[in-house]
């Protein structure tokens, strides 16, 4: 289903499904690593079932137990990672679209990108190997030449990724056709930044697949008379 343009600039938000199977992911992640820590320091006797305090000189014997302590970690920060970006509007983690160009929000950490300066985008596949076999995952990049690094041959070539963006992550579950889709919208708003075509309150037309989890953060109403007509995407 087709959805109303929005104006720029528009925040795409991180999928809360996505979010959500993260939680379950590491919350048994972190669930395992806490059972463990307690088996193994004799907190917990998983023989009866009981919790008790270690006797004194327990805690040395038992202290490999503190070798889990690194995994409890990661699930809890993994936890706290989906947490933060399934909040109201995700202030932490988003991605905003305006007429100058991107702005990439993470927790720690903004990174903005001029269109003119970007080169054009496309998609990247990456293949992994894992116990269960190849792991695809596809990306949408923007990438330019670089130096040839030493060792490389003369006349080979070298480029160096700008940006990459899991298109997955705010799209509609197709990781391919994501980013297909966002390398396409981003090239046809490219263009039009750089022919000075692209307002600071521009109505577009948001791909499909990322219409909803889009919202806009326009804040200023558009003048009298120049509206114009809203940029479509068609895939």
């Amino acid at each position: 289903m087709d959805q109303a343009p929005l104006r720029l600039p528009i925040r795409l938000l991180p999928r809360k499904g996505h979010q959500i199977g993260l939680i379950l992911f590491f919350g048994f992640f972190l669930g395992f690593s806490i059972f463990w820590m307690g088996g193994a320091s004799g907190i917990l006797d998983l023989d009866n079932g009981a919790i008790h305090i270690p006797p004194p000189g327990g805690w040395a014997a038992s202290a490999f137990a503190l070798f889990g302590l690194p995994f409890a970690v990661i699930g809890l920060c993994g936890i706290c990672g989906a947490l933060l970006r399934m909040l109201p509007n995700s202030p932490y983690y988003h991605l905003e679209v305006g007429a100058e160009g991107l702005l990439i929000r993470s927790l720690f950490k903004q990174t903005r990108h001029a269109w003119r300066d970007l080169p054009a985008f496309e998609t990247l596949e990456r293949r992994r190997r894992t116990k269960n076999g190849t792991r695809i995952s596809w990306y949408t990049v923007a990438m330019e030449g670089a130096p040839l690094e030493p060792g490389m041959e003369r006349g080979a070539s070298h480029q160096r990724e700008v940006v990459r963006i899991d298109a997955d992550l705010y799209g509609a579950k197709n990781g391919e056709q994501d980013a297909r889709d966002l390398a396409a919208w981003f090239n046809q708003l490219r263009d039009l930044a750089r022919d000075k075509q692209l307002s600071a309150n521009e109505m577009v037309q948001v791909p499909e697949g990322f219409a909803g989890n889009a919202i806009t953060v326009a804040a200023l109403p558009p003048s009298a008379g120049t509206e114009r007509t809203p940029t479509v995407v068609r895939r």
